[in-house]
């Protein structure tokens, strides 16, 4: 019996350090490779199924009078077409909106330097539901996806 307590201690002693190791992994720190090929596997997944024409509800969260407001999409063509509030229908300029595409570089281009906090997919279509970026005064903070619908 005390052999088998001999392995158990070491083990036991061991376990906290492994625990806390684990805690300080950043699986969205700068380059990190979970964050990466998980955004590059959903892409994939996304790419798979064709969508050029679609719409969807988009919402970000920046200095803009237009954050926080649910907007819906409407893409064409792999471009953004209109851009309409819908709380008040009121039709804004889709120049500066993202297709899914450009979500997807930009959560790229935000797990390679470091500054992506939180992605999440949807399980289905695999686009991004939530970007969460590092807070940057009178920045981007997050952006969110959902309710995509193809367009014939």
């Amino acid at each position: 019996m005390t052999r088998s307590f001999a392995i158990v201690r070491p083990s036991l002693s061991i376990t906290p350090l492994l625990i806390w190791m684990s805690a300080c992994a950043n699986p969205t720190g700068p380059g990190s490779i979970t964050s990466i090929q998980s955004i590059i596997a959903h892409r994939a997944l996304w790419r798979a199924q064709s969508l050029t024409d679609y719409s969807y509800t988009y919402q970000f969260w920046a200095f803009n009078r237009f954050a926080g407001q649910p907007l819906q999409l409407e893409i064409r063509d792999d471009t953004v077409r209109s851009v309409v509030v819908v709380a008040t229908g009121d039709s804004i300029n889709p120049l500066y909106f993202p297709t899914i595409e450009a979500l997807f570089d930009r959560a790229l281009g935000a797990a390679k330097d470091g500054s992506l906090r939180r992605v999440a997919f949807d399980p289905v279509r695999g686009f991004p539901t939530h970007l969460g970026y590092a807070t940057v005064p009178d920045g981007l903070s997050s952006q969110d996806a959902s309710h995509v619908q193809p367009r014939p």
